[in-house]
C-alpha cells in the first residue's frame, strides 16, 4: 500500500489544532481498524506482515521464556512488517502469557552473576550521567541484580517482576522493593527519575503502550534507558534464522530506527545510542556459539566450561543497542521575542543551532515577530554560549544533552512544534545564512492552501555566487540538483537549501523520525515529499555566505554528495521493491497515543513485563 497523498491537504489552517488532531486520529484509527480486519497486521504500526521464518505453532512452556533459554528453531512463525520492519510472533500473543511468566524459573541465570553485575554497573554509569534525581524503576527486574547495584550507588530502587520465583529471590536475598505487578498496576501518582527497560520490550504484548506508560511515569527531567535486540543489525542479518534472539519468548524485535521513532515522537531527547556491551564468562560465550553452530558434543561443551569459567569477557555482538532518552523542559526567556498572535493558524519558527552564539542576535533583530506565534531554538549541545544568548534574545530553548547532528536537531524542532500545537513550522538557521524577514513569505503558500512544503531557493534567480557562495559549492549544488530532478522526476531549482516551511499535518504523515541524524536528512525528507505527492512551492531568497555560515568543508560536502546519490538510488529501487522503511508509513503519531491494533473500544491490553 502506497502512502496516502491526501489527508494533510484538508485545510492546514481551516480547523483548530485540536480539531485537526482529532480528525487525524479518527482517520488513523479507522485505517488501522480496516487493516486489522483484513488479516494479521503489525502490532507496532498496523502495516502488512509477511512470513520470514516459519516456526513451530505451539504454546511455549514457562521454561522456554527464561532469559537463559535460547533453543534453536523452537519459535513460532516469525513475520516481518513491510512498513516498520519489526519482526514479531503474533501467535505468541494468543495465549495467557501472564501466568506463564509467573511460573517461569531460571535457575541458570545466577551462574553468571559476576558478569551480569558488571553489565548493570556500566548501564547505571551511562544512565547516571544524565539523571537529575535518584528514584529508579527497573521494569522486568528478574532476580534484582541491577536493582542491587543501583541501591549501592545511592538510588531509591523499585523493581517490577512477574516471575514469582525471581521476585521472591530479590526481596528475600537482597531486601529489595520488588513488586509482582505490571506497569498498568502502578499507582497513577508514582514518578521516577530513571526507568530502565533492559531486555523487556521484546517480551511485552504492546511495546508502544509500554513506552507510553513509562513516559507518563517519568519525572519532568527523567531518563529512560531501553535495551532490546536489533533485527536490522548486521549481526542479525548475517546470522539469519540462527540469530540467538529468534526464540519462543520474543514477541517483538524492533529495529533501532523504529525504536528511536517511538521514543522521539513523545518529545524525548536521545542522550546516548551505542552498542550494548555484556559481560559473561568465556565459557558462556563459547557455549552460546557452539549451541548455534552445533559442531561440538556435550562432552566438549563441558570441557570448555571447565577451562573457561573463570575468565570474564566484556564485548558487544553488535545486535543490541543501549538508548538513553531524556525528558527535557523548554527553557523560557525572561521576555519572549515572539508571542501568540491569537489567530487560528499557528505558525512556529524553529532554529536548529550549533555554536551560533555570535549570530543569534542578528537573527532575532531581523525576525518579524508579527508573522509567527512561537520561536524555538534547539541547541545541539554547543560548546559556546548559544543557549544563554538565545534566551537573552527572547527565544525559547531546548538543549540536547549530547551533540546529535543537524538532522537530529531538525527532528527535535519539528516534533516540538507538533507537540506544541503548530499548524505550520518554518526552519530558519541560527547562523543568519537565511533572511528571517522572509518568514511571512514562506508561510503564505501553506496558509492559503496552495502548498504543503515551501522551499527558499538561492538558485531560483541564481545570484548565489554574487552573494558569496563559493564556485565549487555552486557547481556541486547545480550538478546534484540536476541529478535529483531526474531521479525524483521534478523540476526544482534547488534541493540543498536549509530555509524550509512545512505543514505540520504533512509532517505527521511521514516517518521523518527514521531519517539520518546528519546533513543528508534534508534529502531523505525530500524523497518522502516526492513519494507522498506533497505540493512544493519555491520562493527566491538571497544568498549569504560568510565564515560563521559556511562551516561545511570540502570533504564533508563530498561525503554529503555521495550520501545524496545513495538516497536517490534507494528511492528509485523502492519504486519496484517497496522495502525502504523511510518511504513507508510512520510507526508513531506525534502528539497522539497510537491506537492499539486489534483492540476494541475501551479494551485494555495488559503489559507483560520481565527480563
Amino acid at each position: 500500500m502506497e502512502p496516502s497523498q491526501e489527508p494533510y491537504r484538508q485545510g492546514v489552517c481551516g480547523a483548530s489544532s485540536g480539531e485537526a488532531r482529532r480528525a487525524y486520529s479518527t482517520r488513523r484509527s479507522l485505517g488501522r481498524g480496516l487493516r486489522v480486519a483484513q488479516g494479521i497486521r503489525c502490532g507496532i504500526c498496523g502495516g502488512a506482515l509477511a512470513v520470514v521464518y516459519p516456526g513451530v505453532e505451539r504454546a511455549p512452556s514457562p521454561g522456554e521464556l527464561a532469559p537463559t533459554s535460547h533453543p534453536l528453531g523452537e519459535h513460532a512463525t516469525i513475520f516481518r512488517c513491510a512498513d516498520c520492519a519489526t519482526l514479531q510472533q503474533p501467535s505468541l500473543l494468543e495465549g495467557d502469557l501472564t501466568e506463564l511468566y509467573r511460573e517461569m524459573r531460571d535457575e541458570a541465570y545466577l551462574d553468571e552473576e559476576q558478569g551480569r553485575r558488571g553489565t548493570a554497573r556500566r548501564l547505571l554509569s551511562l544512565v547516571g550521567a544524565h539523571a537529575r534525581g535518584r528514584r529508579l524503576l527497573d521494569v522486568g527486574c528478574g532476580h534484582g541484580l541491577l536493582l542491587d547495584e543501583a541501591r549501592k550507588l545511592g538510588f531509591e530502587a523499585v523493581g517490577l517482576e512477574l516471575s514469582a520465583a525471581g521476585a521472591a529471590f530479590g526481596r528475600e536475598r537482597y531486601g529489595l522493593d520488588v513488586r509482582e505487578q505490571t506497569l498498568d498496576e502502578l499507582d497513577e501518582d508514582e514518578r521516577f527519575d530513571v526507568i530502565t527497560l533492559v531486555d523487556v520490550l521484546e517480551h511485552v504484548c504492546d511495546p508502544c503502550a509500554t513506552i507510553e506508560r513509562c513516559h507518563e511515569l517519568l519525572s519532568p527531567e527523567g531518563v529512560m534507558c531501553v535495551v532490546t535486540p536489533d533485527p536490522a543489525s548486521l549481526t542479525a542479518r548475517i546470522a539469519g534464522r540462527r540469530w540467538w534472539s529468534l526464540v519462543p519468548a520474543h514477541a517483538y524485535l524492533i529495529p533501532r530506527k523504529t525504536l528511536l521513532e517511538l521514543l522521539l515522537a513523545r518529545g524525548l531527547l536521545v542522550a546516548a545510542d551505542e552498542p550494548f556491551v555484556r559481560s559473561f564468562s568465556l565459557a558462556y560465550w563459547l557455549a552460546g556459539l557452539v549451541e548455534r553452530a552445533g559442531v561440538l558434543s556435550p562432552f566438549a561443551n563441558r570441557a570448555l566450561a571447565a577451562l573457561c569459567r573463570r575468565i570474564t569477557l566484556s564485548l558487544s555482538l553488535g545486535d543490541e543497542r543501549v538508548i538513553v532518552a531524556c525528558r527535557s523542559a523548554t527553557l523560557q526567556p525572561a521576555r519572549r521575542l515572539v508571542k501568540d498572535r491569537g489567530e487560528r493558524c499557528k505558525v512556529h519558527v524553529v532554529l536548529p543551532a550549533y555554536a551560533a552564539a555570535s549570530t543569534i542576535a542578528f537573527v532575532a533583530e531581523a525576525l518579524p515577530a508579527g508573522e509567527a506565534d512561537r520561536a524555538l531554538l534547539v541547541d545541539d549541545c554547543s560548546p559556546d554560549r548559544t543557549a544563554s544568548v538565545a534566551l537573552r534574545e527572547g527565544f525559547e530553548v531546548i538543549r540536547h544533552p549530547t551533540n546529535r547532528g543537524y538532522g537530529a536537531n531538525q527532528k527535535t524542532c519539528y516534533v516540538r512544534a507538533a507537540l506544541d500545537g503548530a499548524d505550520i513550522v518554518v526552519m530558519v538557521h541560527a547562523d543568519h545564512q537565511y533572511d528571517p524577514r522572509l518568514v511571512g513569505d514562506m508561510v503564505r503558500p501553506i496558509a492559503e492552501g496552495r502548498a504543503d512544503v515551501v522551499i527558499g531557493s538561492r538558485l531560483l534567480e541564481d545570484e548565489a555566487v554574487a552573494g558569496g557562495m563559493p564556485r565549487w559549492k555552486w557547481l556541486g549544488n547545480r550538478l546534484l540538483t540536476s541529478v535529483e530532478n531526474y531521479a525524483f522526476r521534478r523540476s526544482h531549482s534547488e534541493y540543498h537549501t536549509g530555509y524550509r516551511a512545512f505543514s505540520v499535518a504533512f509532517l505527521r504523515e511521514i516517518p521523518f523520525l527514521r531519517n539520518s541524524d546528519a546533513f543528508v536528512f534534508d534529502q531523505e525528507i525530500f524523497a518522502q515529499i516526492v513519494r507522498w505527492g506533497a505540493r512544493v512551492e519555491e520562493i527566491a531568497i538571497p544568498t549569504r555566505y560568510f565564515l560563521e555560515a559556511s562551516s561545511v568543508s570540502f570533504a564533508e560536502s563530498v561525503q554529503y554528495g555521495l550520501q545524496t546519490l545513495w538516497v536517490l538510488a534507494r528511492f528509485r529501487i523502492d519504486e519496484r521493491a517497496h522495502r525502504w522503511p523511510l518511504l513507508r508509513h510512520p510507526a508513531a503519531t506525534i502528539d497522539l497515543i497510537p491506537a492499539r491494533p486489534g483492540a476494541g473500544a475501551g479494551e485494555d491490553i495488559p503489559l507483560l513485563l520481565r527480563r
